[in-house]
């Protein structure tokens, strides 16, 4: 870290602890349940802020395909006028707000405190020792490990995401990202109030026991009619890669291929490079869903898939992934070997899509939506706050 930086990093720390010290001897204007950021991953910090009555939302800056309003954005423009904002706007939020709150719920990889180059070190002890719980969500690359995934695929034979990025080359084949990982899991290790990942498809260096990672879909966007399965006449296949190398596109192209030979009635639709609003106006109508196939877990897409009753198909395995024991049946397991046998089976027997559909949109709601995945969620924070203030006050 350079002089110039170590300066920045300081003058953040400080004004993070000048925030918290002036706003805790302040009237509460607002209390605040628990603060939520930093970076928008899959629409996450939304949908765990929608999950957490009073809670304050806060990202660096706001997402090209989610349609969301935030309590506070960091970073608006680039250029001198707003330097200052965005250097400083971070630490003055996390000092100011978990002063009113009973902890920080971080997304992802990113802290309030861009200068820090600690993983977040500084923050989390800043959060222990004022009371507050600091709670980390890992949602994929931030915290897994090329390595380990690596060695995994070997054990395995699965192909699986870690490795696939560590076949692709820099940077994830590389030394540095790897101990950036191993470091940011040390911290967590000790610091944190609790962490949510999936101990199998972010395969880590985590030492610490994981909370299964919360998908919170809204319930307002569950596809309630049932319609779309009256007519089968023309059955409707939708793919939306985020990234097609990580979710097996071309093997979804070269089964969509030999399946359209089979199947003439069967049409394709595949989406890249679209908001939010446009993957759930195609979802409410596609009998079918390929998610991915190179992963332990469905994905928030997969999730919306389930929730606008879509039979979904990707690679997560229940018996193999502890973050989704119980989802038997609620999508069909397929990999890039597999899928086309597997959506054959399907089309073979269109009279069985809509059981299936419901299957999966049940199970979703049950356990993948903020009313049933939040009302938990709700309760381990609770747990975690308590204990965070207690260990502050036994100090």
């Amino acid at each position: 870290m350079t002089r110039r930086r170590q300066l920045v990093a300081r003058s953040q720390q400080i004004v993070a602890s000048v925030a918290f010290a002036t706003v805790s001897r302040l009237p509460q204007r607002r209390s605040i349940s628990w603060v939520v950021g930093v970076h928008e991953l899959a629409s996450m910090v939304i949908q765990i802020g929608k999950a957490i009555p009073d809670s304050f939302t806060v990202v660096d800056r706001e997402h090209a395909f989610y349609e969301a309003t935030y309590d506070r954005v960091l970073e608006k423009k680039a250029g001198r006028r707003h330097l200052v904002r965005n250097l400083f706007l971070g630490p003055w939020t996390l000092g100011s707000a978990s002063a009113r709150a009973l902890g920080v719920i971080y997304v992802g990889e990113r802290g309030f405190l861009s200068a820090c180059d600690d993983e977040r070190a500084w923050e989390l002890e800043f959060l222990r020792r004022r009371g507050r719980a600091a709670v980390v969500v890992f949602t994929g690359n931030d915290i897994r490990s090329p390595q380990l995934m690596t060695e995994l695929a070997a054990t395995t034979g699965f192909d699986n995401i870690g490795a696939i990025l560590a076949r692709s080359g820099a940077p994830f084949d590389t030394p540095g990202y790897e101990a950036v990982r191993e470091r940011r899991a040390a911290v967590c290790d000790r610091l944190a109030s609790a962490i949510f990942s999936a101990s199998v498809d972010q395969l880590s260096h985590l030492r610490s026991e994981v909370h299964p990672f919360p998908y919170l879909y809204p319930d307002a966007n569950f596809l309630r009619s049932t319609d779309k399965f009256t007519d089968l006449s023309e059955i409707r296949i939708v793919h939306a890669p985020s990234n097609p190398l990580l979710k097996g596109t071309a093997a979804v192209r070269e089964a969509i291929g030999r399946l359209l030979e089979v199947h003439p009635n069967v049409t394709y639709q595949e989406l890249t490079d679209v908001d939010n609003a446009a993957v759930r106006a195609a979802l409410a109508d596609a009998h079918i869903v390929v998610n991915q196939l190179h992963a332990y877990m469905p994905g928030v897409f997969g999730i919306e898939a389930l929730a606008h009753r879509c039979v979904m198909l990707c690679s997560a395995d229940p018996a193999l992934e502890p973050a989704i024991s119980g989802a038997d049946g609620a999508w069909i397991v397929a990999t890039a070997d597999t899928l086309f046998d597997r959506l054959n089976e399907l089309l073979s027997a269109p009279d069985k899509l809509e059981a299936q559909a419901e299957r999966g949109y049940d199970w979703a709601l049950s356990n993948a939506s903020q009313s049933g995945r939040g009302a938990i969620l709700r309760d381990e924070l609770s747990a975690l706050s308590q204990a965070a203030n207690a260990s502050q006050l036994g100090r």
